[in-house]
């Protein structure tokens, strides 16, 4: 036991060394993610005043009820919050779209209206998107495309039944009044569609908000990649000293212990930094948070921060006894814990990947490690994937002592 205190103390004086580089390293992250954070997560982002997408208009709408329609949508629907509709040439739509300044752009024929109103519906109007915009954005313009088309095709058709029953029955002296009366209800059906529902925010995934979701990711990803700048630390290691070590009663399982809780003492003091540098920032309401009500909260989430800590820093210290040379050992880290991260959900909430990917990314570590913290910063604790963690920890560190016994026994 003497000895193992000895070269615990010993491990602890290489590993401080490292300490004031990791901390700097530390407090950089936290200012990157801090500005990110700020800019993406504030009030009003998706105001008015800033539309995500702009949707260019290009053709003739000198036609009345066209260019009515287009202002009518631009000013009065709720669709203005989230679609900008500006009008211009092809060419321009072109150069916009080329220069990202737009998501789309419709071509409309000339001759529209009339085939609308003549019931042809012979010229469609043509969407130009660009292949880099498949998924989401190329989703929500085919269904912007879908909704324009089904609502003229859908007023039209209410529009000429009606007509053909007043004239069935001898009542067209009507006819121009009751199709006035009519498209001004089809609009005001149109306008007044945000009230068929009422819109419940769940949170992003786990029931947490977006901010409260993403600061736990990119706390895990903070530590998923900790076992890259923390390189030096295993560099120097050789077999003729393992075995020396062994020799004088400390083997291969308290060797690693020794190296481990001294590399895990280091990831702790950085997270220590973190929290520290984020408690007053997030107690101050920069950063839209609901999760985060005062300093218990933050103590709360350290605490279950600590066991991620330590499963993540025994897996790190894992990947590093099964490779030699400190370049093989920084790529398996980081092709690790970037894997990871993405498989996991710390970029984006893996209900939006295949179900086969979303079950293997809440089985990684990384994975189970985002449960546990979910959990804690909504004040709950989730007693599964505690029990996952503590399984990856036995795991790991086992691997890691089987590992180092193999060298020493081969010398």
């Amino acid at each position: 036991m003497r000895g193992f205190c000895s070269y615990l103390y010993m491990q602890w004086k290489r590993s401080r060394k490292l300490l004031p580089a990791l901390l700097g390293v530390t407090l950089f992250t936290c200012v990157c993610l801090g500005v990110f954070g700020t800019n993406y997560l504030r009030e009003g982002a998706l105001g008015e005043g800033q539309k995500k997408y702009r949707v260019g208009i290009v053709g003739d709408t000198t036609d009345s009820y066209l260019g009515f329609g287009i202002s009518l949508v631009s000013v009065m629907d709720d669709s203005r919050f989230m679609v900008e509709l500006p009008e211009m040439t092809e060419e321009e739509a072109r150069r916009a779209m080329a220069e990202g300044e737009l998501t789309a752009y419709a071509l409309i024929p000339q001759g529209l209206v009339d085939s609308i109103v003549y019931g042809a519906n012979d010229r469609p109007i043509t969407i130009v998107g660009s292949t880099g915009q498949k998924g989401l954005v190329g989703f929500f313009v085919e269904e912007l495309a879908e909704m324009v088309s089904t609502l003229v095709v859908r007023s039209q058709s209410a529009i000429f039944g009606m007509q053909n029953i007043l004239s069935a029955h001898g009542m067209g002296d009507v006819w121009l009044e009751a199709t006035d009366k009519l498209n001004l209800r089809l609009i005001d059906l149109v306008l007044d569609r945000g009230r068929l529902l009422d819109l419940t925010e769940l949170g992003l995934a786990g029931g947490l908000s977006t901010g409260g979701y993403y600061l736990c990711s990119m706390l895990v990803f903070f530590l998923l990649l900790a076992g890259i700048h923390s390189s030096p630390l295993f560099g120097a290691r050789s077999r003729e000293l393992m075995r020396l070590l062994s020799a004088r009663g400390i083997g291969a399982a308290a060797q690693v212990a020794g190296e481990y809780l001294a590399y895990l003492a280091l990831n702790v003091i950085c997270l220590l930094g973190v929290f520290l540098v984020l408690s007053p920032v997030l107690g101050s309401g920069a950063l839209p948070i609901p999760e985060w009500r005062d300093g218990q909260t933050a103590a709360a989430l350290f605490w279950c921060f600590v066991l991620v800590a330590a499963v993540l820093s025994a897996m790190q210290f894992f990947l590093y006894e099964l490779v030699s040379g400190v370049v093989n050992g920084v790529l398996l880290q980081f092709l690790t814990g970037i894997g990871m991260a993405y498989l996991s959900g710390c970029f984006y909430p893996v209900n939006l990947f295949p179900e086969g990917l979303k079950r293997l990314g809440q089985a990684l570590p990384a994975g189970v490690a985002l449960s546990w913290a979910d959990k804690a910063l909504t004040g709950s604790v989730s007693f599964q994937a505690a029990a996952g963690l503590l399984i990856y920890l036995a795991v790991f560190f086992g691997g890691a002592v089987l590992v180092r016994r193999c060298r020493i026994e081969r010398g």
